[in-house]
Formats: structure tokens, sequence, C-alpha cells
């Protein structure tokens, strides 16, 4: 009978799930902020969860804002993780470099979540992390009409960075090499990791990669609108107290099968196989960062967990 249930329990839950919102149009320049969200992996193409929940927040206190979406795969195969990572960030590099040739006075946030946080660091830091493509971070010029960056659930976290937030002590699963480069524009970035995490943390708790909205969200939101206004956000080294942001029913988890609008290629054969290898390794773990579990309830995660 629980077999019976469970699959029904999911229908009905997916029926309420509104649909995934696209986003402002990336051609223009907004008057007040503007905000691009990077999705977590199998996300549908858009803003996200966290554009819903965290740039559509900013905007309502930031007038004149927009929210934009990344285009970009956001899949853990077809295409492999590597390359949806590497693809994003050749995107979202060439999405930040028009818009300060279009806009060169304009302010810039970042909001990204899991595989979108990876993507949002490669960019601003250049990409080290072992089993990926070797790229260079984009120009400082650019990073300097950027204000804040805010993440959650980033593979490539590293222990102790002083822009790190949460409770995490642990690196990631791709941790960076070199977190210097990164460390630079520290006064911009906020990257929230709790313990447990099974992506960031490297733990063994699937709940807590899709709890940062709902615990930080009202956080990230504040964070993002005072570094706007150029205020500091205190100590980033600090644990964040648990703020929620009411998150909604569901999201939709039916992965993307975009294709890349560019064909990055892996520096070595080798990075190709350890990445493989460690993704291998991750494959159990791989619904614990699907959009639907960013939303949905604890307690229909436990039904997902036996079908």
């Amino acid at each position: 009978m629980k077999h019976l249930l469970a699959p029904i329990a999911l229908l009905a839950a997916r029926a309420t799930i509104p649909a995934t919102e696209a986003g402002d149009d990336v051609k223009g320049c907004a008057q007040g902020l503007y905000i691009v969200t990077v999705r977590g992996t199998g996300e549908e193409q858009g803003i996200g969860a966290a554009g819903t929940l965290i740039g559509r927040k900013v905007a309502e206190k930031i007038k004149g804002s927009k929210v934009v979406a990344l285009e970009y795969p956001a899949t853990f195969a077809e295409p492999s993780y590597p390359l949806s990572v590497g693809n994003g960030t050749k995107n979202m590099t060439e999405l930040l470099e028009d818009y300060h040739k279009s806009c060169p006075d304009g302010k810039i946030a970042i909001v990204g979540y899991s595989q979108g946080a990876q993507v949002s660091l490669d960019t601003l830091c250049g990409t080290d992390e072992t089993g990926f493509m070797t790229t260079t971070a984009i120009s400082s010029n650019v990073v300097d009409n950027v204000v804040a960056v805010a993440l959650f659930g980033d593979p490539t976290h590293i222990a102790n960075v002083s822009y790190v937030r949460g409770t995490s002590k642990k690196d990631g699963l791709f941790p960076r090499k070199n977190s210097g480069d990164c460390e630079k524009y520290a006064s911009k970035i906020a990257s929230w990791c709790d313990t447990g995490d099974t992506y960031c943390d490297l733990g063994n708790d699937k709940a807590v990669h899709g709890n940062y909205l709902s615990k930080y969200g009202k956080d990230i939101v504040q964070f993002i609108f005072d570094k706007y206004n150029g205020k500091s956000s205190g100590n980033s080294t600090s644990i964040s107290s648990p703020t929620g942001t009411a998150v909604p029913t569901g999201v939709n988890s039916t992965a993307t099968t975009a294709k890349p609008t560019g064909s990055p290629t892996l520096s070595t054969s080798g990075a190709v196989n350890s990445t493989t290898t460690s993704l291998a390794a991750a494959a159990g773990l791989e619904m614990a960062s699907k959009g639907l579990y960013v939303a949905l309830p604890l307690a229909l995660m436990a039904i997902l967990q036996t079908l």
C-alpha cells in the first residue's frame, strides 16, 4: 500500500507546484539593482527558487531592480555536471561583461544556489577545482560593479574563509585550491553552508541542502540590501542566526534538458576521469540538490526516499 500511496502523494504535490518564473529581460539597464540568479542542479530554466524568494524580495526593497536568470543547463548529466558548470561560467561571464558594457554604472548582485554557487565563484574567481576545466576570472573592472554575491550550498566551499556563513567547518565536494582568488572579493561575498550538507559540507543529511532559503532567507535579503546601500553586514565568519523566509509548496523538479550553448573543453582527460569518479561517489546524493528538495516539505522528502 505504501508504494501505491507515495506516488499518488507526489503527484498531488506536483499538481500544486507553481510554474517556473522566467525572470525579467536580461537586456536593458536596471534603475535599481541588476540581480542575476543562478539556479541549482535540476531546477528548470528561469530564476529558480532563489530568484523568487530572494531576488524578488530584494527588488521589493530596491525599486527599479531587475531579477534575471542565467541561462545554462544546470544538469547532473546530459550534459555532465562539469560541462554544465563550464557552460554556466562562460555564459555568466558574457552576461556580466555585456551588462557592464551597456550599463557601466549599473550595480549588480549575484544569487547562486548549489551548482549555481559554483558557477558564480568560478566566474568571479576563476576555476581551479580538480576535475573541472581551468578558467580565468572575469575582469576586476566588471567585479567593481558587483555589490553583493549571496551563495548557499556551494560544492566548492572552503571552511573558515572570511566570507563563510552558517555552521559548517568542513570543505565541500569540490573545494577550491586557491582561496585567495575569492578572498580579494570577500567584502562582497556571503556563502552559507551548514553542517551535514551533502555538497558543501560533505555531510549525510539531505535535508540541509534544501533548507537555506527557509532558514536564512531574511538574512540573505538583508545582506544584499545592505551591500547595495554601502553598509557593512558585520563579520562574515560569525554564524548566522536562522531567520526564515517562507518557501512555496514546491518547485518543479523536472530537470532541464537544455544543451550547452557553448562548447567548453576540459583541460585534460585526467580531469574528466577525476570528476567522473567524484560524481559517481556522489551519485546516490544527486536528488538532494534537485529543485524539488528546495521547497517540498520534509515529510514529502521522506516519501520520495522510499520510491
